[in-house]
């Protein structure tokens, strides 16, 4: 079996065309071919060499090639190949692991000390009185500030590069992991991944691991997406229905946060409500936000609900929280890029910036896994499959 990448995106995707770096990457034989790119010195594997190791017909290799080139996740000359993203390989990992084994609970440490100030900040969420600090805190610490102010915070600062114009209007930033044991402590197993389903004035967001494929909003519609990509002989027919549908599922997501907030709210009883409403209740029923009540038909929500006015709260606890690891952050990076001229990446010339976006995942993915482990943050039950994560509404 042909080694391969197992790629993840940060940002913006946009739609699923044949600009979304997800639609191109799912394709079968990219990650095996992006594994040999990446595990060469650049321009140095040819077309042919690649065809013969991977078995593929010099048709569809040349197909897969424009895809990749579409999306500027590779350059090429003369039918040799360069990676346009940062990549880690098993042989990365001793480098990694030399300067972030410990980076966990050094910073996770760093950010208890102050835990009587974050105490006092959330006391005052509107949803305080309704879930643990430590569920509280897993959903604001560990993605609301880790996976998300602290981007800005540290880009302000030159850290790292978090913003990325590709073709076709996107703004992402590509990642790759070889697929394999060594590396997924690093990758699949570390809780570090935020999905988000947005409509017009809610996110429906996971957090946790990538080990498995979780049952939530964003992964459902990407996973329905997916199989009707195929769905007819008809690429282009597909797609163009694939577009339309991706509207209606915004509608839904957006009637289906209603109805979460409602029920939030106590404001609803499902013997009373219409047909429809019924179906989207038990659409989110399995998906765990929401629990019937069988005796009395009152509808609960069991996820943590973030109202707009919780905003400011959570950006106080960011500042409070980044200011106090900054100098961590940045003393740890500047030793690493010193250190890193062996790294895949560095090799195939990206740009230490943007690998360092990845960096911060592998820093705050620790830290969350040290802050799981003490209970300082809530623990997210592992599921067979789906991996480790927790689920929450955002107002927006």
């Amino acid at each position: 079996m042909n080694k391969k990448l197992d790629i993840y995106f940060f940002g913006d995707n946009g739609s699923y065309d044949e600009f979304n770096p997800g639609y191109v990457c799912s394709k079968k034989f990219v990650s095996e071919i992006l594994y040999l790119i990446a595990h060469n010195e650049p321009y140095s594997i040819s077309k042919d060499e690649i065809i013969e190791i991977i078995k593929i017909e010099e048709e569809e290799f040349d197909c897969i090639i424009e895809s990749l080139k579409r999306i500027n996740a590779i350059d090429v000359i003369e039918n040799k190949y360069k990676l346009n993203f940062p990549v880690f390989l098993e042989e990365d990992m001793p480098l990694l692991d030399t300067y972030f084994e410990d980076i966990g609970e050094i910073i996770g440490s760093k950010i208890i000390d102050i835990k009587e100030q974050i105490y006092e900040k959330i006391s005052k969420l509107s949803n305080y009185s309704s879930f643990s600090k430590e569920k509280l805190l897993y959903h604001i610490v560990c993605d609301d500030i880790f996976d998300g102010t602290a981007f800005d915070f540290f880009e302000e600062k030159n850290i790292f590069l978090s913003s990325k114009i590709q073709p076709g209007n996107r703004d992402y930033i590509i990642f790759g992991y070889e697929d394999s044991e060594s590396v997924q402590s690093h990758s699949n197993k570390l809780l570090c991944s935020s999905n988000n389903y947005r409509s017009q004035n809610f996110i429906f967001n996971s957090f946790g691991d990538s080990d498995g494929t979780r049952k939530d909003v964003f992964r459902f519609f990407r996973r329905v997406e997916k199989n009707l990509e195929s769905a007819t002989p008809f690429n282009e027919l597909n797609l163009d229905y694939i577009r339309l549908i991706e509207q209606k599922n915004s509608e839904i997501v957006e009637k289906c946060g209603e109805i979460v907030w409602k029920s939030y709210k106590n404001e609803i009883v499902y013997n009373k409500l219409s047909k429809n409403e019924k179906d989207m209740v038990k659409f989110l029923e399995e998906f765990e936000y929401l629990s019937i009540n069988e005796e009395d038909s009152t509808i609960e929500c069991n996820v943590p609900v973030f109202e707009r006015s919780d905003n400011e709260i959570i950006n106080e606890i960011s500042d409070i929280v980044l200011n106090q690891i900054y100098d961590i952050v940045k003393s740890t990076f500047d030793r690493f890029e010193k250190g890193a001229t062996e790294l895949t990446a560095i090799k195939h010339e990206n740009n230490m910036k943007e690998i360092a976006i990845e960096l911060w995942h592998q820093v705050f993915g620790f830290t969350n896994e040290y802050l799981v482990q003490v209970g300082f943050v809530q623990s997210p039950e592992y599921i067979n499959g789906e991996g480790r994560y927790l689920r929450s509404l955002t107002i927006i």
